[in-house]
């Protein structure tokens, strides 16, 4: 199914967060999960990530996923971040960076938050990009 513009807009806004914050705002190293990427982000617990990256030198492993108003909420949602805070927690420095349309950015953090609780992920450090249109 293809992706919403809405969808899109956040994929760009979290690659381009994690280029400015990790790589001195070099893309180049950031593998997207996009038809027209050549080399995508690896499967974490059976889900792909729509952002992954290393950082050096510390080996810091970046998991972006982008969410728009419709699948917040949604159970797939749910495991699918489930499972990248559970492999954050596993690789012991991964960061979970979320993008999602401003007006339910509280909502995306609180979510979050339930399932570091629930997963025993509490130490996971996590950014909910702010300030997105949606």
């Amino acid at each position: 199914m293809p992706e919403s513009a809405c969808h899109t807009n956040l994929v760009g806004s979290l690659v381009t967060w994690i280029a400015t914050s990790y790589f001195a705002g070099d893309a180049g190293g950031i593998l997207v999960d996009s038809p027209a990427a050549k080399d995508r982000p690896p499967k974490i617990g059976g889900f792909v990530p729509d952002a992954f990256a290393e950082a050096a030198p510390r080996k810091l492993m970046i998991v972006g996923e982008a969410k728009t108003w419709r699948d917040l909420e949604s159970r797939h949602t749910r495991d699918q971040l489930g499972a990248f805070l559970r492999w954050c927690q596993f690789n012991g420095g991964g960061v979970l960076v979320l993008a999602v349309p401003w007006p339910i950015t509280r909502l995306a953090a609180a979510l979050v938050r339930s399932l570091q609780q629930r997963h025993g992920c509490e130490l996971v450090r996590t950014v909910v990009l702010d300030k997105l249109s949606g």
